[in-house]
């Protein structure tokens, strides 16, 4: 399948048309104006810069004309404006043609499209054309000069933007592969096309014998991605790594890693922000090592299946699950964790792991230290993430390693809408004592059971049994959490009904002695 980046000059002396099963041209004022709002406003940093408009995926016919499976409204749009920068402008030439099979009467209105005219209601596609015509001329009056803004955004589409040129099969149907492109099967995002790129059955060619040996490798390279994929969409997998939900192709944080590496090697490089950043970084290496197709895809694959084996590697190992997962939490990118996990033993990246947590927390650990941490808008990210490594080093510090902190459970609260709250042990709105905002009188909570009106208000003993309950019925309850509610942090509770300045104090002190223990390693 073959797969790459083209210009809209380089769609010159091409011919596309529009099948009969599409709708037609159906874009509105709002996907008008925004194309051009874009296009206008991205910079092409004197030429090392491009836009993407998102793949045009064709199929090549007989006659040598293309047909449009996917992208007919941003071609018709940039069709569109190039007829009245032609009526406008002389010299100026549009460089492919389109027309629409089976709608005579809409090729022939593109044809001798005019700058400015009525609105063409005698058929439905007509009248969006012209609609898109009015919407195009009423954002270029909207500019200080109109001759200026059609040659500022003509030398643009020229030069600096580009589609992705996704050329499907000469025998693939067309019609099943419009349906799933719509019906949203077909998620073209970077890992997609890297996956077309990869496949592509010419870079297997030269070391090749036979056809089934290039169908060989590809479906081996296939399965392998398939399997890769299926793992990161273990949700307790992904969550340990990323902070957002991702619904879609989830190889593409690999790809995105590995990018950046890649990128220093192009002799011009891609910038970051460009939209499919890291397929755009393999498909220019792979234009650079033109020949060397097959040991480039064999090279990148075998990077990118390391580096889901150095995943699974930080994963099975609980000790680096939980640090890992904490500094990840904690807003450390992959790549700086990499600095501390790479070529080292382990007793030295557990180490190491433990002085970056160190850094993170930058305070002091001590009971007399953490007593004075008070609840206040500007301290309230601080003691969430304290009271988080409170329950992380209690797990790393567990002789016995066999519980794993569900970090997807913790992150994927927030894509539910949901989130973790600082819970007053003893309420605030207990009216029988004076509110306590210090750490003593503290844990995490998840907001639904803290805010419920059966729980935000009530004493120590009815929340202990409300807690107990909802973790009984599958609510994820943190341990620590679960260890004050049954005072297991006090030597020798005698009210459990209530939280008193002795339990604070026992509470604090195996903070204290959990720290020193996680931070010293034991030693």
């Amino acid at each position: 399948m073959p797969i790459d980046t083209m210009t809209i000059k380089e769609l010159e002396n091409k011919t596309f048309f529009v099948p009969s099963f599409q709708r037609g041209y159906r874009w509105t004022e709002h996907e008008v104006s925004a194309l051009f709002d874009d296009i206008e406003e991205f910079s092409t940093n004197e030429g090392k810069q491009r836009y993407c408009l998102q793949p045009l995926m064709v199929k090549i016919g007989g006659d040598g004309s293309y047909e449009v499976v996917d992208g007919q409204q941003r071609l018709t749009t940039i069709f569109i404006f190039l007829k009245i920068a032609t009526c406008e402008i002389p010299g100026i030439k549009i460089p492919f043609d389109l027309s629409y099979k089976t709608r005579e009467k809409t090729h022939q209105l593109l044809t001798n499209l005019a700058a400015e005219d009525e609105i063409d209601e005698t058929s439905i596609d007509n009248f969006h054309i012209t609609k898109a015509r009015e919407t195009i001329n009423q954002w270029l009056k909207l500019r200080p000069d109109r001759i200026i803004a059609i040659m500022n955004i003509y030398t643009k589409l020229m030069e600096s933007v580009y589609f992705i040129w996704y050329e499907l099969p000469k025998d693939s149907d067309t019609i099943v592969m419009f349906t799933k492109v719509n019906m949203g099967k077909i998620p073209l995002t970077s890992a997609e096309l890297i996956k077309a790129l990869f496949l592509n059955r010419d870079n297997f060619r030269a070391n090749s014998k036979t056809e089934s040996d290039i169908e060989k490798r590809q479906i081996e390279i296939a399965l392998e991605w398939d399997r890769i994929e299926h793992g990161l969409h273990e949700d307790i997998f992904w969550y340990f790594l990323n902070e957002e939900e991702k619904s879609g192709t989830r190889i593409d944080l690999l790809f995105e890693l590995l990018a950046d590496e890649y990128n220093e090697k192009l002799v011009k490089r891609i910038s970051k922000d460009q939209r499919n950043y890291s397929f755009l970084v393999f498909l220019n290496n792979m234009k650079q090592r033109k020949g060397e197709e097959e040991a480039f895809v064999k090279e990148l694959w075998e990077k990118v299946q390391k580096l889901f084996a150095e995943f699974r590697d930080w994963y099975d190992d609980l000790d680096k699950y939980h640090m890992i997962g904490y500094l990840i939490e904690s807003g450390t990118k992959i790549p700086e964790i990499f600095t501390f996990t790479r070529n080292k033993r382990k007793s030295m990246v557990e180490g190491d792991l433990r002085k970056e947590i160190s850094k993170k927390i930058n305070l002091k650990l001590d009971k007399n230290s953490l007593s004075n941490h008070i609840l206040t808008s500007n301290t309230k990210s601080k003691i969430r993430t304290l009271l988080l490594l409170f329950n992380i080093a209690s797990l790393v510090n567990k002789g016995e390693k066999q519980y794993r902190f569900p970090f997807y459970i913790y992150k994927s609260k927030a894509k539910d809408g949901l989130q973790w709250d600082i819970e007053h042990i003893h309420a605030t709105a207990d009216t029988t004592d004076e509110p306590d905002d210090t750490l003593g009188n503290l844990t995490l909570l998840e907001s639904v059971t803290n805010r419920s009106p059966k729980y935000a208000a009530e004493t120590f003993n009815i929340k202990r049994n409300y807690i107990l309950e909802k973790e009984s019925s599958g609510l994820f309850v943190p341990l620590c959490t679960k260890n004050i509610f049954l005072k297991a942090y006090t030597d020798t509770p005698e009210n459990m009904d209530k939280w008193e300045d002795d339990d604070k104090e026992g509470y604090l002190e195996a903070m204290e002695k959990t720290f020193k223990t996680f931070f010293t390693g034991g030693q």
